[in-house]
């Protein structure tokens, strides 16, 4: 399979009339920080070396460029003067997406798949998931945890702890589903079969072929479920985490295998962007993740048949070949 370009999430929600006054776009509001010279100082000041890396490293502990600084403080004011009122889950979701994928030039999706890109991502998701709790999440616990109540009928301190543990587990299942189902349909995969979902997605990639595109695709795949339902969990977790490590390799010029422990750095934004739009080769990344795969297949125990089904899930998620035995022995690994 061949991948190109860069993709956009279909969303079909902003701000609903629910709320009594829109929120701007990012971009507004930047422009306006900008005049006001309030956010983005419009003439900044020469810093020294030391200076420019203290203030990079601002955010969650992660070392971050200036522009993307920036943007999270502009983000982090825009969610402290964020109205909901009216406002359910999906589109809570879809309003704090599109703010973020505006900021961050259309590439929340790959900045989502944890699998490759600058190590400044981290700090971008981060930020991302303390609005999805804060927002979303927290308040789904809340409502589902009330409605147990209310259906078991009887007063809260009648409930022993093993009953308590019991309904904190289902609300927060039910919180996080809640969730997943607010990003599928900013997605646009919701009401989707994993079947039709995975068509979709190769349909979406089919002919493109950069290292971002590679990404972006992996990523709407984990994101969407597919991963997951179609390999099983532990499959799927191996995959991620061979997915991530071969990413570094290919693309990390101070990688671990290059440069040696002592002197690995994580991914810089300017490293990324130098890699992002060039072409990429789906064949000789799958190649490699296999070479890798017979390397460490002895130290993790993995058996021949574990071996030949992670080799297979490889061919059809990265190159987009077709192996009809895949399906039999992904059936019997799951059996």
């Amino acid at each position: 399979m061949k991948i190109e370009g860069i993709p956009q999430a279909r969303t079909g929600y902003r701000k609903s009339v629910a709320s009594a006054t829109p929120s701007k776009t990012f971009g507004q509001v930047m422009q306006t920080a900008k005049a006001q010279d309030r956010y983005v100082p419009s003439t900044p000041q020469p810093r020294t070396e030391p200076e420019f890396s203290l203030a990079e490293r601002t955010y969650y502990g992660f070392t971050v460029s200036n522009a993307t600084h920036a943007k999270l403080k502009q983000l982090a004011e825009l969610n402290a003067q964020a109205d909901y009122t009216g406002m359910g889950p999906d589109e809570i979701y879809a309003e704090i997406w599109n703010r973020y994928d505006e900021a961050f030039d259309g590439n929340m999706i790959a900045i989502r798949s944890f699998i490759g890109g600058p190590a400044e991502w981290a700090a971008i998701n981060q930020q991302f998931d303390r609005e999805i709790t804060r927002h979303i999440y927290n308040p789904a616990i809340i409502d589902a945890r009330k409605e147990g109540l209310e259906l078991d009928g009887r007063p809260y301190a009648e409930w022993t702890d093993a009953e308590v543990d019991a309904l904190d587990s289902s609300s927060r299942l039910k919180a996080c589903k809640t969730v997943d189902n607010a990003l599928m349909k900013v997605l646009g995969y919701d009401g989707m079969s994993f079947e039709e979902r995975e068509a979709a997605i190769q349909e979406k990639y089919a002919g493109k072929n950069t290292t971002l595109d590679f990404l972006n695709m992996q990523s709407e795949l984990d994101l969407s479920g597919v991963l997951n339902h179609k390999m099983g969990k532990d499959q799927a977790s191996t995959y991620r985490v061979m997915l991530r490590e071969r990413f570094q390799e290919a693309f990390n010029p101070n990688s671990i295998s290059k440069v040696g422990i002592e002197k690995y750095t994580p991914m810089t934004a300017d490293q990324w962007y130098r890699v992002a739009d060039q072409p990429f080769d789906t064949a000789q990344f799958a190649a490699a993740m296999k070479d890798n795969l017979h390397r460490v297949s002895g130290h993790n125990g993995w058996t021949e048949d574990y071996v030949k089904l992670l080799e297979g899930l490889f061919d059809h998620f990265i190159t987009g070949a077709v192996d009809d035995s895949l399906d039999q022995l992904l059936g019997e690994t799951k059996e």
